[in-house]
């Protein structure tokens, strides 16, 4: 039985992301919040589960459990990472990686400010630990929120469509030739991933995209992975006429 319909690979070709709302069993999701809570008390006494006034102001942040087994298998077990075979290809993915903890802590009392542009990941920031001169590169990206997200909530925001216009962008430019991974021109505007826990954003590896403000009350907690073809250090170059050439599963 296949997780994902014939319409919604048609969704994600042509916008370059897509939803899934309750990919994941309320008890997984249960451990894995249990998980985060537990290292972000321990790096933040302060910051208390249960209570909202504790986590205001407290910025944007990452916590270093991507690699306990609770926070991998959001992604790196079934429904994930099938669907994402779906879409790539069955086999053709690394079964194995980080799934990141990003933290959008809330920012109540500020104006509404949606994010003008975002980024390409992999590109060297002063911030980022992106060494000079390389450039990472990824298959297809997977976003699962451990929290409840609103509008204007922080969400996980991307570019419709941008990963059509990196495609042919590439095809005439090189990779390196994109200081912090933000477009020299207009890419439109963003798409807030709201949602509950357990829902999924999958997102393509070429996909503008950034956390957008929160204005809300609700932290974000938003597990963040990155899947990589088992052969992309051969392809990576390749950017072929045919965006999809190294998509089996879309195909």
């Amino acid at each position: 039985m296949s997780y994902l319909t014939d319409q919604d690979k048609a969704f994600f070709k042509e916008n370059g992301f897509l939803v899934v709302r309750s990919a994941l069993d309320s008890q997984i999701v249960a451990a894995a919040q249990d998980v985060f809570w537990s290292h972000v008390t321990e790096m933040d006494p302060d910051i208390q589960r249960a209570d909202p006034e504790t986590w205001t102001d407290k910025g944007y942040q990452t916590v270093p459990c991507g690699s306990e087994s609770e926070i991998k298998n959001l992604v790196y077990e079934d429904p994930i990472f099938t669907m994402a075979e779906e879409m790539v290809g069955q086999g053709l993915l690394n079964e194995d990686g980080g799934v990141g903890p990003h933290v959008n802590f809330p920012r109540p009392g500020q104006k509404w400010n949606p994010p003008k542009h975002g980024h390409l990941d992999g590109y060297h920031t002063p911030t980022n630990g992106v060494p000079k001169g390389t450039v990472g590169q990824f298959t297809l990206g997977a976003t699962v929120y451990l929290s409840q997200v609103e509008a204007q909530g922080g969400g996980f925001t991307v570019w419709p469509g941008s990963h059509k216009v990196w495609a042919e962008f590439f095809r005439y430019h090189d990779v390196d030739c994109l200081p912090g991974g933000v477009a020299p021109f207009n890419l439109g505007d963003g798409h807030e991933f709201t949602g509950q826990p357990g829902d999924i954003c999958f997102w393509h590896g070429m996909m503008t995209h950034t956390a957008g403000h929160n204005v809300s009350r609700n932290v974000r907690i938003a597990c963040i992975a990155r899947l990589r073809r088992k052969d992309l250090e051969q392809i990576r170059y390749d950017f072929s006429e045919d965006i999809w050439k190294y998509w089996e599963g879309i195909n």
